[in-house]
């Protein structure tokens, strides 16, 4: 019984996928099989997340606030109220009701408040569980002895847990949400075992006859086919044309090419202010927890006396031994070097190991030393900026770009536009600046 079960869900969820293209002409939107970063990646191939500036609130239930893009909550202001003036086309009995109300939004990708959270899970698990083993947290006494012992951590969990934020918003930790496009129009269950809520909203009678699919394509949205509750706005949607996404992308003062450049931050830029504001915050915690740390001292006494004490010069002769423990207080936070430049140095060295240990780049402790000189010359040419882009294209790959595959990278790219990217790739492989990496790919998608 269990494995028919097991079998027809399966079934469904392979099926599922080959009903789509018969329901109508219009494209869906898939974030399991080819959109995977859909909105976490720009038109490079570059981790990006969206600037706060931009949000507006959209028109959500009474439990929570709920915001969008500014251009997406318009978008959906506008549809709802095309869709109320044809309310009397609508079935009463659908999930698609006139009325919708968003349940998910940018509100549950919100970058700080989830890398927050999970940073703290992985600062616990640190101390409780990494720290505990053999007295480690006894070799903390200062700030750098503390990023020692969590670089040493971290080595054997970065390619699971990502501390970077780069390499966060490039893993499944990160939610989709982040993005901004995507909203929820129901709070229904996502999964295998939740397949029955798909086929409930796809045998729809206004999502069979196409009528919900088209009303939305109006206003730049696609429906996700893994979860038809899931409206996903399309930003090359009407591309050349002052229709669909690109009515609402020109309302804001920017177009499909341009958008990521004036909404969206590229995370790797900041990367270095981000890993040593975290290293620091992290220490804070710690040393606010454990103040000081134990010592102990081996004092020799002086030889035992009596009838039975060995002689001076004997074979027997032997010192009592004293263990003395004390605590000593730790240092406070503090720098790590001494001068600005030295500690940029310093952090950037810090950014290039993490970065290399969450995208699986192959290397040992010799060419380690290679890639962190052609970073400082980087950085000595062009700044933190060159010396972060430079670590960006290490970890981002070439060899393998799995990067612009559709199923990592994709803004709704034609077929032409799409297959240009992938000669562009190509052609990069055999680039003077690219030949020394020992790249492997980016080794950033989830699997």
């Amino acid at each position: 019984m269990a494995k028919n079960i097991t079998e027809s869900i399966f079934n469904v969820k392979r099926n599922m996928h080959d009903l789509y293209p018969v329901l109508s002409d219009v494209k869906y939107f898939d974030l399991q099989r080819k959109h995977l970063f859909y909105g976490r990646l720009d038109r490079d191939g570059d981790a990006v997340y969206l600037n706060h500036m931009k949000l507006k609130e959209i028109n959500g239930g009474r439990k929570k606030t709920h915001f969008a893009v500014n251009f997406v909550s318009d978008a959906f202001r506008d549809m709802k109220r095309n869709l109320q003036k044809a309310a009397a086309a609508i079935d009463k009995g659908s999930f698609y009701r006139p009325n919708m109300k968003v349940h998910k939004s940018w509100t549950h990708g919100d970058l700080e408040y989830n890398y927050n959270m999970y940073i703290n899970k992985i600062y616990t698990n640190f101390v409780n569980s990494y720290l505990s083993i053999d007295r480690r947290h006894e070799k903390i006494t200062n700030f750098k002895s503390f990023i020692r012992e969590f670089m040493r951590y971290i080595i054997r969990v970065a390619r699971q847990f990502p501390i970077t934020k780069t390499g966060y918003i490039l893993s499944n930790h990160c939610s989709p949400f982040i993005s901004g496009l995507m909203i929820e129009i129901n709070a229904e269950r996502h999964g295998t075992q939740n397949n029955s809520n798909v086929i409930k909203y796809i045998n729809d009678p206004n999502y069979k006859n196409g009528f919900i699919v088209n009303q939305v394509r109006k206003f730049g949205f696609m429906i996700d086919k893994n979860a038809p509750w899931r409206f996903v706005f399309n930003i090359m949607s009407g591309a050349g044309t002052p229709f669909g996404a690109q009515r609402y992308l020109q309302l804001n003062g920017v177009n499909h090419e341009n958008l990521f450049d004036y909404f969206y931050r590229k995370a790797h830029l900041e990367e270095l202010i981000n890993v040593r504001n975290l290293f620091y915050s992290l220490y804070d915690a710690f040393y606010t927890q454990f103040s000081t740390y134990e010592t102990q001292k081996f004092i020799a006494n002086a030889p035992a006396s009596g009838l039975h004490a060995p002689g001076p010069a004997g074979p027997g002769r032997c010192r009592k031994v004293k263990i003395i423990s004390e605590r000593v207080p730790r240092d406070p936070p503090g720098p790590v070097m001494e001068t600005d430049e030295l500690a940029d140095k310093y952090w950037l060295k810090v950014v290039l190991k993490l970065r290399m240990l969450e995208a699986d780049v192959t290397h040992d402790a010799q060419n380690f030393i290679f890639y962190i000189k052609k970073m400082l010359s980087q950085h000595s040419l062009f700044g933190v900026e060159g010396a972060l882009n430079y670590i960006n294209d290490l970890t981002k790959g070439f060899r393998e770009t799995k990067f612009i595959t559709k199923g990592s990278y994709w803004h709704g790219l034609s077929e032409r536009e799409y297959f240009l990217k992938k000669l562009e790739a190509a052609s990069r492989r055999n680039e003077t600046d690219q030949s020394g990496h020992e790249v492997i790919g980016t080794k950033n998608i989830i699997k």
